[in-house]
């Protein structure tokens, strides 16, 4: 969740970059990878150099004729697990509003269920946010698995050891940055602010 605002500041939209339908499109993925701080828009997992990272066309419909607001940097298994999805959310009401893309609204709208290690929409109801987590897979079993487990071996680190305030988990977290995945989970589970993080 935490990636998926955009900047109309962006260098992609300043320097006109649009996706190359013969492949060129390293550079397009490097800037996009850069403004989400190196993790995937859609698993919050960090992106490492062996990774599969594609330039994802949010809206389908639009490829070959989008820009920026359409394209996120993310791993080809969360982009095949959403193109599972695209036909049952054909016309959904998000790819209008494009809400997420607004970093308040969204964070008023989803929210991470502390201990469950689901996100939901906050207000009941809101059918175009539940619609979003379903079509991004937010709550899809793997990941859910995945990030219940990376909480957990983060709380066997942090919590078996007093030393460890918040200051001494960003700083942990400075120093092992393969560990900095679910950022969103991180700071609920743990009660921790990442924000300041040297991404």
């Amino acid at each position: 969740m935490k990636f998926l605002s955009k900047n109309t500041g962006s260098a992609i939209l300043a320097e006109g970059i649009c996706y190359d339908r013969n492949g060129h499109n390293t550079r397009l993925r490097d800037m996009l990878l850069a403004e989400q701080c190196g993790f995937c828009a859609y698993t919050e997992k960090r992106v490492d150099g062996l990774d599969s990272v594609d330039v994802e066309h949010f809206d389908k419909t639009k490829k070959g004729d989008d820009d920026y607001f359409n394209y996120y940097a993310v791993l080809h298994g969360a982009n095949l697990r959403k193109r599972g999805k695209e036909e049952r959310h054909a016309g959904a009401a998000f790819f209008a509003s494009l809400f997420f893309q607004d970093r308040d609204e969204l964070n008023s709208r989803i929210r991470y269920v502390a201990g469950d290690g689901v996100y939901e929409e906050t207000t009941a109801g809101d059918d175009e946010a539940a619609a979003l987590i379903d079509f991004l897979g937010f709550n899809d079993s793997c990941l859910c698995e995945e990030r219940i487990r990376h909480i957990k071996m983060l709380r066997d680190i942090f919590e078996d050891d007093a030393k460890y305030d918040e200051q001494k988990r960003r700083d942990w977290f400075t120093a092992h940055p393969e560990h900095l995945c679910f950022v969103t989970a991180v700071e609920e589970e743990l009660g921790i602010d990442l924000s300041a993080m040297p991404w």
